[in-house]
């Protein structure tokens, strides 16, 4: 089953395949949804997503991508903004509860800037979520099937530093889906659709905003 709400409401993967089968998304994954149901809980209130392609956290969020298509336009867990997730200059200080990005940060030169950036529109008590490619599991910039784009390899412990050493918040919840979905055979069974041998590659990172 997928998560499409914080609050609890759920449907089943051939469902969530049919709405990307049906808005032209059928570049999306239903195993990031799986992925996306052990951090959905971290997204109540209003938020934002970064980079959420058309595979949406939830249609609450508001949608921020560099890209937007023509499949965006009426389609629920489309983008509605266009820009980079470096610079929110839409938004003011402490707006949010909270800030999720899937598979993003990689794509940024600067992640310690976005990070801060990300922290900066988080209200005091708000989560900043997020899901990265785990670089113990996942192609190395360079190796093949990498992803071109990728301007960072990452452990969890060097996101984490740059949040600690940022000091604004606090971690709460790092790095356990991967052993928590080392069963999931969709894992496996969507991998051969992006050239890999599975899609169990990612870490999560939930940080809860103490100061300002």
């Amino acid at each position: 089953m997928i998560k499409i709400s914080p609050y609890g409401e759920s449907i089943s993967d051939d469902e969530m395949q049919a709405i990307f089968d049906k808005f032209g998304a059928n570049r999306e994954s239903i195993f990031r949804r799986h992925e996306m149901n052990q951090v959905i809980e971290y997204t109540k209130g209003n938020g934002i997503e970064i980079g959420c392609g058309l595979n949406k956290i939830h249609t609450s969020a508001i949608g921020i991508n560099k890209v937007l298509t023509e499949n965006d336009y009426n389609y629920p867990l489309g983008a509605q903004i266009k820009g980079g997730g470096d610079d929110l200059h839409w938004f003011g200080d402490k707006v949010f509860d909270y800030v999720f990005s899937s598979h993003c940060l990689e794509h940024i030169v600067d992640t310690r800037k976005a990070i801060a950036e990300w922290t900066r529109v988080l209200k005091i008590g708000g989560f900043l979520v997020m899901l990265l490619p785990d670089k113990r599991y996942y192609p190395k910039i360079g190796e093949p099937n990498a992803n071109p784009d990728h301007k960072h390899d990452f452990l969890p412990s060097d996101v984490k530093k740059i949040i600690d050493d940022l000091g604004k918040c606090k971690i709460i919840q790092i790095d356990t889906i991967h052993d928590k979905l080392k069963n999931d055979r969709v894992a496996i069974d969507e991998a051969k659709k992006y050239g890999h041998l599975s899609l169990n590659f990612s870490f999560e990172i939930v940080a809860k905003k103490i100061s300002q």
